[in-house]
């Protein structure tokens, strides 16, 4: 095994369509004071001028490499950056650092984030904070530091409910580890957060937290989640990601009281599907260090939520 200072950390630059941006990033990608990195720049077939402005960057760089995503990988986020972890895989990678083309990493980033891997080289991540930098139409430009608890005993529980929020960027990860779970290409939205639940039950504690500002993260009109979503992929996508993760945590016996509050809420108000709610049910019965409690918040619930239906049904008779 190598030493832990020799380690490689292979970046994963998706990108698709930011000749605008992009040469920011790569620039704050080369001012890395850790020196045991490659970048691979894993192209979505970009039509603007992103071929050629990166190609005129990295000319002189061989630690930077650019590949266009072939067509057996879906179009979208997640298929990028399974084409970028089979790159990964191919070249050996240790560890693996996800980053998007409109932002902007700090020259520690990855120095402070490989250090807690020298004392437990098992480690699935590192996570660090990081800044919001917002950019509204013209050159208005406002940075804030959210203090984010990063903290958990169990990090599915935390992000399933909103209280860990982790970016996709923040990470440092094993290779071995993220490559096993990879990204569900069915996904155009919501891919990152439906990936770090499932890997965060399966192991709700193997991570350490680097307590520092280590990337800003570039919010502008362009950007997916400020941009309009006239076709609700996002909406669609967020729908799609919570059917995968309750038959994931059902199958694999991994639920805890949290998950089952949660989505028995999401099935009977959010998307309602009693069946699925009832399949928690069934769970839950057959759990029962689950505590008793669970069995009558669902019971309740079902006849709550049937007892609504019916009557939304009969007054809508009187419209």
């Amino acid at each position: 095994m190598k030493e832990m200072q020799d380690l490689q950390v292979t970046i994963l630059l998706a990108s698709c369509n930011r000749a605008s941006y992009i040469i920011e990033t790569l620039k704050s990608i080369k001012n890395q004071t850790y020196p045991h990195w490659v970048c691979y720049i894993t192209d979505d077939n970009s039509t603007d001028e992103t071929p050629e402005v990166v190609a005129d960057f990295i000319k002189n760089d061989d630690r930077f490499s650019f590949y266009t995503k072939p067509d057996t990988y879906n179009k979208g986020l997640s298929g990028t950056r399974n084409f970028g972890l089979d790159l990964a895989r191919e070249n050996g990678a240790h560890l693996i650092q996800f980053f998007d083309d409109d932002d902007i990493m700090y020259s520690e980033k990855l120095e402070l984030q490989v250090k807690p891997f020298r004392k437990n080289r098992t480690l699935n991540f590192t996570v660090c904070k990081y800044d919001k930098i917002i950019q509204m139409n013209g050159d208005e430009t406002t940075t804030a530091s959210p203090e984010l608890r990063l903290h958990h005993d169990h990090i599915g529980d935390a992000i399933l409910t909103g209280n860990f929020k982790m970016n996709s960027l923040s990470g440092l990860w094993n290779m071995d580890l993220i490559d096993k779970f990879r990204f569900d290409e069915r996904l155009r939205y919501a891919e990152e957060w439906e990936l770090f639940i499932r890997i965060g039950y399966e192991y709700p504690d193997n991570y350490e937290v680097v307590d520092h500002f280590l990337f800003g993260y570039r919010k502008h009109p362009s950007t997916l989640t400020m941009g309009e979503d006239e076709d609700y992929e996002r909406r669609k996508s967020s729908s799609v990601s919570r059917l995968i993760l309750v038959n994931y945590l059902t199958k694999n016996n991994l639920h805890t009281k949290k998950s089952i509050i949660f989505f028995t809420r999401s099935f009977l108000t959010y998307q309602y599907n009693p069946a699925i709610v009832r399949t928690l049910l069934a769970y839950v019965e057959n759990n029962r260090d689950l505590g008793t409690g669970l069995i009558y918040f669902i019971k309740i619930g079902l006849f709550l939520s049937r007892l609504h239906y019916k009557i939304l049904g009969k007054i809508s008779t009187w419209v």
